[in-house]
């Protein structure tokens, strides 16, 4: 009976374990084409559809958007896609520093 406790609890601390390894990261998004006031909520509508987005801003500012995500469930890849899908395609951001 130890035994049996002893390996549950063994194999409950290694799944817990696994689940920890995903993580949620952040990207910002180079959106060009954004060129008039509607295009940010379209490109944030089109990334929020996406399953495992979290949150999505876009701004006509620096014509960007930031995209949290569970890197689990979704990737930068699909999420790229979905702004190309309406007309918009996207890449990383980089700034003035070249970061």
């Amino acid at each position: 009976m130890r035994l049996t406790v002893i390996l549950a609890t063994y194999a409950i601390a290694l799944l817990m374990s696994g689940a920890s390894l995903a993580a949620e990261k952040t990207v910002k998004l180079s959106v060009p084409g954004m060129s008039c006031p509607s295009c940010p909520y379209m490109v944030k509508d089109a990334v929020s559809m996406v399953d495992g987005v979290k949150t999505v801003t876009a701004t006509m500012a620096d014509r960007s958007a930031t995209v949290t995500f569970d890197d689990e469930v979704t990737t930068l890849k699909e999420i790229q896609q979905a702004t190309a899908d309406i007309g918009y395609p996207s890449s990383l951001f980089k700034d003035g520093s070249g970061s």
